[in-house]
């Protein structure tokens, strides 16, 4: 019995050394499939932490990556930037690695002075901090002022906003 043993001892050391030898270590492999995300998180909290704190917080229903993008369910994005701090909100975001910020279905950006802007699409260029709306109409709104348009730029670093068929109802108190 005690022979059985120690050949089974020595056979599992054999076998353990030559697996080392020509078995591959263990990989993780990235799921590239449709429709199947390789990471999903559901009612969620993140947070962008920089040396001077907390500058950045992401909640949403639910965020699943796929390859290069992240699609989150009911963003609700709160960042403090030069202006203050900026909400952003929508029924469903897209983010891209090194392109940006996709938000669709009744987005809403709003300032912490009160302006506040309502779009069904939005995108945000992370490299050059601007939104755009492309060709979706807008409507912003401050006081009792509000302002009609399309193709809106909006600079986030200058505060600076162009836009095209602008129609504006400007109440004397806002002015």
């Amino acid at each position: 019995m005690d022979l059985n043993i120690r050949h089974f001892i020595l056979l599992m050391v054999v076998a353990a050394t030559a697996a080392i030898f020509f078995l591959k270590p263990h990989h993780v492999t990235i799921i590239e499939k449709k429709g199947i995300p390789q990471v999903s998180f559901h009612n969620f909290t993140a947070y962008e932490i920089k040396k001077s704190g907390v500058t950045d917080i992401l909640k949403g229903k639910r965020a699943q990556r796929f390859g290069s993008q992240t699609i989150v369910d009911l963003p609700d994005l709160h960042r403090l930037g030069e202006r203050g701090e900026e909400t952003v909100s929508a029924r469903r975001a897209v983010f891209t690695e090194k392109r940006g910020i996709e938000l669709k279905k009744d987005v809403k950006l709003q300032r912490s002075d009160g302006w506040t802007m309502r779009t069904s699409r939005l995108y945000y260029d992370l490299r050059n901090r601007l939104y755009t709306t492309g060709s979706a109409p807008f409507v912003i709104t401050f006081g009792k002022s509000v302002v009609y348009g399309k193709k809106l730029r909006y600079y986030q670093k200058s505060g600076k906003i162009r836009a095209e068929s602008i129609r504006a109802k400007i109440a004397e108190e806002d002015m």
